[in-house]
């Protein structure tokens, strides 16, 4: 029997006459009649009586009834629950990310996190750490990663993921590089840093000041990922900055860090997002599993 058929049947159930129920289903007296008949085949016994005030429905057609309304009401309630669960694992997730991270953590947990969720849609924004935790602020993503400034905004909610060490990076050819001990050492070098407006270089800059020194000389300076300078320093006497897991990877060939604990510098990643947002059930099934995996 189809569920369209026996919701027709309880319509002429409820109506008592088939001009009536066929003008509650929006179909033709004679389709209506139709139906009936497909239903009174497939139980093979009568389930109205037909009269000139109507119809009413025999023994078989009040079992027929009280079975159809609850098969009706299971289905919707199936339906409600399949709907819930594809909200749950569908919709749209906006992510900022650090470019560092694209490769080390939000890529290998996108591949997991759609192959369980192919009816998820997630969109991605790279920047540095500031400019992300701006947009979040703006509500024009839904999730940040990146490093967490000495105060994090009052509006924004964050649960750490673990440290970013960051290393004084250059070339392995470096005719100074086995001098280079200490921030002293550094004075005399030139740099390729990130914009003096970038929480990263403003606490570079916080360092020499603390040791009594002069800012870095700075040769190059910009807005991009300390990872966008890796090719200048291949080519270069220029010092920079960048995290030390990334020299073990293809964009850190022919690059090394200096070594020593007075020469390392480590900041706090995060993911936040906003304290008082929505974040539908699976941008919140996301951020769960950025925090597992991290």
């Amino acid at each position: 029997m189809r569920l369209e058929d026996l919701q027709a049947f309880l319509t002429l159930a409820a109506h008592g006459n088939l001009h009536r129920a066929a003008d509650a289903c929006g179909v033709t007296q004679s389709a209506l009649s139709k139906t009936l008949a497909r239903l009174e085949a497939a139980s093979g016994l009568r389930l109205v009586e037909r009269s000139g005030h109507g119809v009413a429905l025999t023994q078989a057609g009040i079992s027929l009834q009280s079975h159809a309304q609850r098969v009706l009401l299971a289905m919707g309630d199936l339906q409600g629950d399949l709907a819930e669960q594809r909200q749950a694992r569908a919709g749209a997730v906006r992510v900022g990310v650090l470019p560092y991270l694209m490769s080390t953590l939000l890529s290998p947990l996108l591949a997991r996190f759609v192959a369980q969720r192919p009816l998820a849609h997630f969109s991605i924004e790279t920047h540095l750490s500031a400019r992300l935790l701006a947009l979040l602020q703006r509500a024009e993503v839904d999730l940040v990663l990146a490093a967490r400034p000495d105060r994090v905004p009052r509006d924004l909610a964050w649960h750490p993921l673990g440290p970013l060490d960051l290393r004084v990076t250059l070339r392995a050819k470096h005719p100074r590089r086995a001098s280079l001990h200490t921030l002293e050492d550094l004075t005399a070098e030139r740099w390729a840093l990130p914009a003096s407006s970038l929480y990263l270089r403003q606490w570079l800059d916080e360092r020499f000041t603390e040791a009594g020194l002069p800012p870095p000389r700075v040769a190059v300076e910009s807005t991009a990922s300390p990872s966008a300078f890796a090719d200048l320093l291949r080519q270069s006497d220029l010092l920079g900055i960048m995290p030390a897991q990334l020299l073990l990877q293809p964009e850190g060939h022919g690059l090394v860090a200096l070594p020593g604990d007075a020469l390392l510098w480590r900041r706090e990643l995060g993911v936040f997002w906003r304290a008082a947002g929505y974040l539908s059930p699976v941008c919140t099934d996301f951020r769960d599993a950025v925090v597992q995996g991290s």
